[in-house]
């Protein structure tokens, strides 16, 4: 008996007291940007997003993906990821719809600093996406450092830059063969998020960008709100958040405007 109260005990503490205070930070994760907390070991983080873009080059491009992602908590400081993208409908003036399957990824977190006075959290995370594109002929892989930084009882910064080198084959229209094509991107991207009403309402902006080794650039600024949803009485609404971001381009390869609508919940 003694050993059903203390496991009664403890689960009462995962599912009661973890969810206001070690579980919100995941639920208040930004849209474009990773966060350096992980998930206590066994307990999940699930988000799935819907974005629209729209891009004005001479034609119109407008796409509508659907990202999805499961992060499962392995230890007090390591997390496994699961990741998918979905390309819901992308339409270009003059060319054929396209939807499918864009990629599937897998990867690990692991948080190896602990916030201080000083110093942030800091978190590395390594994702290996074995299909990419349309085709799935390409496959990558991704390395991302992540700082949190609480500057203030309310204010508070992510901070991500990310490496990945892709590989696939491409038809060489002279040789009439497949040749390997390698292609390396840089990822960068800030959150200042403040606490309107802490853990329940999140006003922020985020940059996100990235650089092709090539050398073209997007690069997006996005204000976003997040409302996280707390009730004791339905299950499905426990440990929830809705998130919307009206992410718009600041340079010439960028999307012109876009939607991004996210709902996050905490298992």
């Amino acid at each position: 008996m003694k050993a059903i109260v203390i496991v009664a005990s403890y689960l009462l503490l995962l599912f009661i007291v973890l969810p206001g205070e070690v579980l919100a930070a995941h639920i208040l994760e930004p849209l474009g940007t990773e966060i350096a907390a992980t998930p206590p070991r066994g307990r999940m983080f699930g988000q799935v997003i819907y974005e629209y873009s729209r891009e004005e080059h001479g034609t119109t491009k407008t796409t509508h993906l659907l990202p999805i992602e499961f992060e499962i908590g392995l230890g007090e400081r390591t997390q496994l990821n699961l990741e998918g993208e979905i390309l819901l409908r992308e339409e270009r003036t003059g060319s054929p719809r396209e939807s499918g399957i864009e990629e599937i990824g897998v990867g690990v977190k692991h948080r190896f600093l602990d916030e201080t006075e000083l110093l942030p959290d800091a978190a590395f995370e390594v994702a290996y996406s074995p299909s990419i594109g349309l085709k799935g002929n390409e496959h990558g892989i991704k390395g991302e450092l992540i700082f949190s930084k609480n500057l203030h009882p309310r204010f508070v910064v992510h901070l991500n830059g990310a490496y990945e080198h892709v590989t696939g084959r491409e038809l060489d229209v002279t040789s009439g063969t497949d040749e390997v094509v390698n292609h390396t991107t840089w990822f960068y991207n800030v959150a200042p998020m403040f606490r309107a009403i802490p853990d329940r309402l999140m006003v922020l902006a985020e940059l996100n960008g990235r650089t092709e080794v090539s050398g073209n650039t997007q690069l997006t600024i996005a204000p976003e709100v997040i409302v996280v949803i707390q009730t004791e009485t339905f299950f499905a609404l426990q440990n929830l958040a809705i998130k919307l971001a009206v992410p718009f381009g600041l340079n010439g390869d960028s999307p012109d405007i876009g939607v991004k609508i996210g709902l996050s919940k905490l298992f």
